[in-house]
């Protein structure tokens, strides 16, 4: 057997990953969605732990090399897809990634953003976990979000977290701070009891109380 056969079942395996994704985006499309529940989150945190067990199985104990793949663009494409399905097939909304809201040297790209024509409706950032801001991640959030709202005053500023890092008695957790598991590995990570499926009502809720001058609907 030659090394190309060898390598054969995992390149196939790989390339038929993009027709999994297109069949499963057209099926969120199409889907009806009861936000009272929590499949999408529950989805989300499935992804991810796909995701890391085979990073963190592979580049440990087949490479063995001593870090890990970064988590961070996987999680935005993960969050990406649940909400670009969401949004534009329930309200016609534009649901982009890291495109700047602003047409300056100084680009302003949050992680997801939700468009009515030129019209910003809602920035969301997207955390893994706190990172190495640590103790200061919170006042960099609300910081980025006076830039925005600096442009865009009548937008709705959230944030996802996979790891959560906020205090779950702020009036805003579960609304517009959401974080999935709290890091425990003693108790199996439990869940946070935050949803995104709160975000996107979180959401809806702001559009229904603007005006359709404020957003141009």
């Amino acid at each position: 057997m030659k090394l190309i056969d060898i390598d054969q079942q995992f390149s196939t395996h790989y390339k038929e990953l993009l027709a999994i994704q297109e069949r499963g985006y057209k099926q969120l499309y199409d889907y009806s969605y009861n936000l009272a529940e929590d499949e999408i989150t529950a989805c989300v945190i499935n992804r991810m732990q796909s995701f890391w067990f085979f990073n963190v199985n592979n580049n440990k104990n087949i490479l063995e090399r001593h870090s890990n793949t970064v988590a961070a663009d996987f999680f935005t494409e993960t969050c990406l897809l649940y909400l670009k399905a969401y949004f534009q097939s329930k309200h016609g909304l534009l649901v982009k990634s890291e495109v700047s809201i602003v047409k300056s040297r100084n680009a302003i790209r949050p992680d997801i953003s939700i468009w009515k024509e030129d019209s910003l409706i809602a920035a969301i950032e997207l955390k893994v976990n706190d990172g190495w801001k640590r103790k200061s991640i919170i006042e960099h959030l609300q910081h980025r979000e006076e830039i925005i709202k600096t442009h865009y005053p009548n937008a709705f500023f959230g944030v996802i977290a996979f790891w959560n890092f906020f205090d779950t008695s702020l009036l805003e957790f579960d609304t517009k701070y959401i974080s999935l598991l709290h890091w425990n590995p003693n108790e199996n990570h439990p869940r946070t009891g935050s949803r995104i499926e709160s975000l996107i009502l979180a959401i809806e809720n702001h559009i229904s109380s603007k005006t359709n001058h404020e957003f141009k609907l």
